[in-house]
């Protein structure tokens, strides 16, 4: 078999997923994905039909597999051993060409009748960290990227609590699934700042904003034929797993990273232009 283990983060685990299982496909195995035993995104990924444990299963002739090596295990359809999986595996390469294979492999989603517009807006702990908040894009550049979409009605898919303006008090007392250090952190009235500079550049187009699960999120973002984002994994897979006409994604990607960024806004699928 193959055994992926899942790192914190829904679309992370996307990525770890569907990479353990094109090993798995090739191989003739099945697929078993591991992750710790409270975490919070397990019943999100069970709905998308991944076999979900909290124990390793008891295997031996082990060969590990990560972003290193990775390709290596695709050169053979004769090895008889059990494969572990652990790295992140966020290169589009992978994957440009085996998208109808793996669409197949999530339930359907019906695409949207109408020309609605989805942006999926990152926020949340994004909005705290100090190393990585000068990279990031204006509401104007947003404004610029939504004006290459034709629709009658923009939606919101985001992890913030709500889309309203929010104080430097409420920023202080967000919370997120992984603890960020004070010291690691922006000044809240900056991130405050930020976010209700989006609050009002949007309000032209009176956004329509609802909370949902982290898997109706992605199934949401997946029925549309305009999809507009600017860096994530969960955003990246749901316009790659989707029917849309049009996807907008940020090109600079997270250039905080330096020479470790990702090629992601490099796909160059039909439809897809790259923003900035």
């Amino acid at each position: 078999m193959v055994v992926v283990n899942f790192t914190n983060g829904f679309g992370n685990n996307l990525f770890q997923y569907i990479a353990a299982r094109q090993l798995a496909e090739h191989h003739g195995q099945k697929v078993v994905a591991l992750c710790p035993t409270f975490y919070y995104a397990k019943s999100d990924l069970e709905v998308l039909g991944i076999s979900v444990v909290t124990t390793m299963p008891p295997i031996d002739d082990i060969i590990h597999v990560n972003d290193t090596n990775y390709s290596h295990y695709f050169t053979t359809n004769a090895l008889k051993n059990n494969f572990i999986v652990s790295g992140y595996f966020e290169d589009y390469r992978y994957y440009k060409n085996n998208l109808d294979m793996i669409k197949s492999w999530f339930p359907a989603v019906d695409k949207r009748s109408s020309t609605d517009l989805v942006i999926h807006y990152r926020a949340g702990d994004r909005l705290i960290y100090r190393n990585t908040f000068k990279y990031k894009p204006s509401a104007e550049q947003y404004l610029k990227a939504i004006s290459y979409f034709d629709f009658e009605n923009l939606h919101i898919v985001t992890d913030m609590p709500s889309w309203e303006y929010i104080t430097p008090e409420k920023i202080r007392e967000m919370t997120f699934h992984v603890a960020i250090p004070e010291n690691n952190r922006i000044e809240p009235e900056r991130s405050a700042e930020y976010f209700n500079s989006f609050v009002d550049a949007f309000s032209q187009y009176r956004p329509i904003v609802e909370k949902r699960s982290i898997v109706d999120d992605f199934n949401f973002i997946r029925s549309f034929d305009n999809i507009l984002f600017e860096h994530g994994t969960l955003g990246w897979w749901a316009a790659a797993l989707s029917n849309a006409s049009k996807v907008g994604v940020y090109g600079p990607w997270r250039q905080s990273k330096g020479k470790a960024n990702k090629n992601l806004s490099q796909v160059n699928l039909e439809g897809w232009f790259k923003w900035n």
